[in-house]
């Protein structure tokens, strides 16, 4: 009986000494992957294709039993300008190091402007910037039988504004195996295939043999529309709310191509900007490759067969 037990404790030691080897070499893998990044951003500087960025963090995390990967006290810096965003904290789940799981998600928690940008704003619009903060949610899930690829995006500023949106795509298998086969390569082999002439025409050759199936998207306002207007009023930059306001009903008024119920549901939203929600659905998905040729806009020549088409739907509040 001891000696089962011993037997016992020795298996349970040996998988947690297993698990935290494990959970180490993935959080290896991440800051390395950081560490490449921030070479990509310096090379690009140095080429004048970008400004010279760099991010820094407080820790890692991984847990590879849930696939979760966390990285905290993120900042964002730019040579001569300092830090100029910090981010309290992002998770990956269903990350896959030199791999692409076919289901995952990402989560963004508390990304704010830092403070030596604020302190380059006036007194007003420093302390308005001061409390947003940016949060998002992020998903998809490939089916490998059919080809189908669903995307999805909660983009949050405090608990007052939202902007999500949902999309499905249909006959996504080239454009996968293209992302695939990417992401097994090495962070090395992956920057030098970015940086190549070919890359961005192999992406969209790959692309426009998928299409389009439905999306959704849903704006919804809780003051903070209201709130950055008056702000900006406040700083001569924009006219007040109610001027704007208007402005906006005389362009949907004035506009011929807008549908009556569409100008009804914006009309409403203008007035009381709480929420709207646009859906569309094709009854065949939408290829790209129709789109990009030209062939789908010689069949639709007006905005009401376009409309009906895409099965558009627009509601407010």
């Amino acid at each position: 009986m001891n000696k089962l037990v011993v037997g016992a404790g020795i298996v349970v030691v040996a998988a947690a000494a297993g698990f935290y080897y494990a959970n180490s070499q993935a959080e290896n893998a991440i800051k390395e992957q950081i560490e490449q990044a921030n070479k990509s951003y310096a090379e690009m500087a140095a080429s004048g294709l970008m400004p010279a960025i760099s991010i820094g963090y407080q820790d890692v995390s991984a847990n590879v039993l849930t696939s979760s990967y966390s990285v905290t006290g993120v900042d964002v810096s730019v040579a001569g300008m300092g830090q100029v965003a910090t981010i309290e904290k992002v998770t990956a789940v269903g990350l896959k190091p030199q791999g692409l799981a076919d289901k995952g998600s990402a989560q963004l928690v508390g990304a704010k402007v830092a403070e030596p940008m604020l302190a380059m704003l006036p007194p007003d619009m420093s302390a308005f910037v001061q409390g947003v903060a940016l949060h998002a949610d992020y998903s998809y899930q490939y089916t490998p039988a059919t080809g189908e690829l669903y995307f999805s995006q909660d983009t949050r500023i405090n608990d007052e504004f939202s902007l999500a949106y949902n999309i499905s795509f249909a006959q996504m298998q080239e454009l996968w195996a293209f992302a695939r086969d990417m992401s097994e390569k090495t962070p090395e082999e992956q920057q030098q295939l970015t940086m190549s002439d070919s890359y961005m025409t192999d992406v969209m050759a790959n692309l426009v043999k998928g299409a389009l199936k439905s999306g959704e998207l849903v704006v919804t306002n809780n003051g903070f529309i209201e709130r950055l207007v008056e702000m900006g009023s406040a700083q001569g930059q924009l006219p007040p709310m109610d001027a704007l306001k208007g402005m906006a009903l005389m362009a949907i008024t004035a506009d011929e191509n807008l549908p009556l119920e569409m100008k009804e549901s914006l009309t409403t939203f203008i007035n009381q900007p709480e929420k709207l929600q646009v859906n569309v659905s094709f009854a065949e998905p939408l290829s790209f490759d129709a789109v990009q040729s030209g062939a789908l806009m010689a069949e639709l020549q007006t905005p009401e067969q376009m409309i009906k088409f895409a099965n558009l739907k627009m509601v407010a509040n």
